[in-house]
């Protein structure tokens, strides 16, 4: 038999919630308890009707295990397959029997096809995977259609459940563990084999049912995808009181507050007051009567999908959709590897989502700072001119579509960034110019320890093969030389800058520790930047002019 819940202490099976569908926000707190949902119906005008309520969810079915069934995917848009970056819509059929399964094929072909041809569905068509399980029963049909004959089915469907006709139950755990053949679920639609109108909706569970074979049953499931996908409340006035007294309600299509209170309050959909666009129901202002009632709550156009079958969603509509789209699908679905170190010789690429005639807009970044003209897909990391210091390469992706004015939302859920190390080989530190024989052997030669990071500010020069015991100097400066300085040779040219005096030690040593924060005569470095150092010493024994120097030592500063 169906699961059985319980509404305000009356035994009941599936609440009898006509096509009611848990919404993504409240996966985050799957756990028992009370929970609001929406039911939705036709009456005998072919007008929606249904109401709200609370529902009492036993427990979180979505790990029920899987009872093995063959499973189809329609859609086939990873890239790379099978990244999980995708809705999942999973569509499980009760009451088919084996050779029933290619109408049952037939029935979820067409509805997948025709429930994306609207938008913003049309759009982001892409970012679903649609998958279809082929559930084979005992018997044919579902239990109560007519009344009172009962049928042996694989997941129990079942009209009249808590004395509702219309209302279509189903045995959670066993839709679960059939829609779990497919590589993920995020939603799961169970179409019972039967023509009679009726649906039931499982908060928290991401479940809907539906007779597939009903003239109404993609325009319901389209609607009942606005509460599931975009948290949105139904906008018809009526089967509630006629004057709301309540609070401002949670969902995003309906207000207390008129247009002129909701653009001086700057929420819900102020951004869209005063827009006009025919193919999303016209006019945003704030039209009175909505969820349940007629005066005292206002919608935000005059007639859309939540509050008529076969009209469009309006734009505040559209955008919550699309949001809660992307609370499940990351803007990017793959990219060269943020784990590993690049060398500057390489090509950094990556893959966004791609919805459809919408694609995402790209930058790559070099340190924060954007570059100029990287807005493809791929990134030559030898254009760049790197240099010799490690750099953090960076690309983000944003959809920028029109549908959504939110950017602070645009930022949380459609923005997604990645970011790579690059060292380029090499230490950043280069010996130039030449050495000359001094008396305590054949020259002295630039070294150093520490880095050339200006943030660590860590660099000590060395230099080994002086004389003992002698006087010194460090200078430095921005460019290359070669001329004759006492017996040896000048490497840096002018103008320079000198350090004090240092002495050699008993082994012909020298070192300085250079501060970057305090250089002589207000020198600054700045990350980038290239400098060269050389030493100069007494070294009266060597004859001649009596001094000699070392070779040079060329230094790029990084970060």
């Amino acid at each position: 038999m169906p699961a059985s819940g319980r509404i305000g202490g009356t035994p009941m099976h599936a609440y009898g919630l006509p096509l009611a569908v848990l919404t993504l926000a409240s996966i985050a707190r799957a756990q028992s308890g009370f929970h609001d949902a929406y039911w939705d119906t036709v009456d005998a005008r072919g007008h929606l009707t249904g109401g709200k309520m609370q529902v009492f969810v036993a427990t979180n079915r979505r790990d029920a295990g899987v009872i093995p069934a063959p499973v189809t995917t329609l859609t086939q848009t990873l890239l790379p397959p099978n990244n999980g970056n995708r809705v999942d819509l999973v569509v499980v059929g009760d009451g088919y029997q084996a050779a029933q399964l290619p109408a049952y094929a037939a029935q979820v072909a067409t509805l997948a096809a025709a429930f994306f041809n609207r938008e913003p569905y049309l759009t982001y068509q892409p970012l679903f995977l649609v998958h279809r399980v082929d559930v084979v029963s005992v018997d044919s049909g579902v239990d109560n259609d007519p009344f009172g004959v009962l049928r042996n089915t694989a997941m129990d469907m079942e009209f009249w459940c808590n004395g509702i006709d219309r209302s279509l139950c189903i045995d959670v755990v066993k839709a679960y563990q059939y829609a779990n053949n497919a590589p993920d679920v995020d939603l799961v639609l169970a179409l019972a084999n039967s023509t009679m109108y009726g649906g039931a909706g499982y908060p928290m569970d991401d479940l809907a049912t539906c007779a597939a074979g009903n003239s109404g049953t993609l325009e319901i499931v389209r609607h009942e995808f606005g509460h599931a996908l975009g948290n949105l409340a139904d906008e018809y006035d009526y089967g509630g009181p006629a004057n709301y007294s309540g609070p401002e309600p949670p969902e995003p299509d309906v207000s207390i507050l008129t247009s002129a209170q909701m653009a001086a309050s700057m929420t819900k959909w102020f951004r869209w007051l005063g827009t006009n666009d025919a193919a999303f129901d016209g006019l945003v202002s704030t039209y009175e009567g909505a969820m349940y009632s007629r005066f005292g709550i206002y919608r935000p156009t005059d007639n859309s999908l939540m509050r008529s079958l076969n009209r469009p969603f309006n734009l505040p509509s559209a955008e919550s959709i699309i949001l809660q789209i992307y609370r499940i699908v990351r803007p990017i679905d793959d990219s060269s590897r943020t784990t590993t170190i690049y060398d500057g010789t390489e090509t950094l690429f990556v893959t966004p989502v791609a919805p459809a005639g919408n694609p995402l807009a790209i930058q790559w970044y070099e340190n924060g700072a954007p570059i100029a003209g990287a807005t493809g897909t791929t990134l030559d990391l030898t254009t760049l001119g790197l240099g010799l210091c490690p750099v953090t390469v960076s690309v983000t992706v944003q959809d920028t579509t029109p549908m959504v004015r939110d950017d602070a939302a645009r930022a949380q859920w459609m923005t997604e960034s990645r970011s790579f190390t690059v060292q380029p080989a090499g230490t950043g530190f280069t010996n130039y110019c030449v050495t000359t024989p001094n008396s305590a052997g054949p020259g002295a030669v630039m070294g150093y320890s520490g880095t050339s990071s200006v943030a660590a500010n860590d660099l000590v020069l060395r230099t080994s093969g002086c004389p003992p015991f002698k006087t010194a100097i460090y200078f430095f400066g921005a460019g290359q030389t070669q001329v004759v300085l006492g017996n040896g040779f000048r490497c840096v040219a002018s103008p320079f800058v000198r350090f004090p005096a240092v002495q050699t030690d008993f082994l012909g040593d020298a070192e300085l520790a250079v501060d970057l924060s305090h250089l002589p005569n207000g020198q600054v470095i700045h990350s980038g930047d290239v400098r060269n150092f050389q030493l100069w010493f007494r070294d009266p024994p060597g004859g001649g002019a009596s001094t000699d120097t070392s070779d040079g030592l060329r230094v790029q500063f990084c970060p």
